[in-house]
């Protein structure tokens, strides 16, 4: 009777522990900074980047080309290993207003952000915005999207380069 009971033992300590299954994992990643270029303000002046890349600029002069493009996002959904079932994501994406920036003479803000989302042509900071991603049958999920927004730039005196990020969040309103 002892050596079965420690035969017992010994095929319990070879089993593997079970594994717990990965947790589902919402991420927003940025891919690519929203870009305005190079270019020359004497007083004050504005540049739109759509979210085709289309450039519409007022007091602003060019310096180069082709520097300019819309951010661009990508929303993962990585459901873990809990299977292969379809499911239909709802997520919801809130922009945030990005903060003024005062650098070197310079005075900027963003403002009128522009999408290529679905039902999301434009976009005012705060906003809820629903994204869909369905049929996910793979173990990550992604769509990618950009966005273009309004840059105000008022110039006193100098010039720099300046960086402004777009703050983005998401969230799992819904997995069916």
């Amino acid at each position: 009777m002892h050596r079965i009971a420690a035969m017992m033992a010994v095929i319990t300590l070879l089993l593997p522990a079970p594994t717990l299954a990965a947790p589902a994992e919402l991420r927003i990643i940025p891919e690519a900074e929203l870009r305005f270029g190079k270019f020359a303000v004497i007083d004050r002046g504005s540049r739109i980047i759509g979210p085709n890349g289309s450039v519409q600029s007022s007091g602003v002069f060019s310096i180069s080309n082709g520097d300019t493009s819309p951010a661009r996002f990508t929303v993962s959904y990585d459901r873990g290993n809990n299977g292969k079932r379809q499911l239909n994501l709802r997520i919801q994406l809130v922009l945030a207003a990005a903060p003024v920036i005062n650098q070197g003479g310079l005075v900027a803000q963003l403002s009128g952000y522009q999408t290529d989302l679905p039902g999301a042509a434009t976009v005012q900071p705060g906003q809820i915005v629903e994204i869909l991603i369905p049929n996910c049958t793979q173990r990550v999920c992604q769509t990618t999207f950009n966005v273009g927004a309004r840059l105000d730039i008022e110039s006193n005196a100098g010039g720099g380069r300046l960086e402004i990020p777009i703050p983005a969040d998401v969230v799992l309103i819904s997995v069916k």
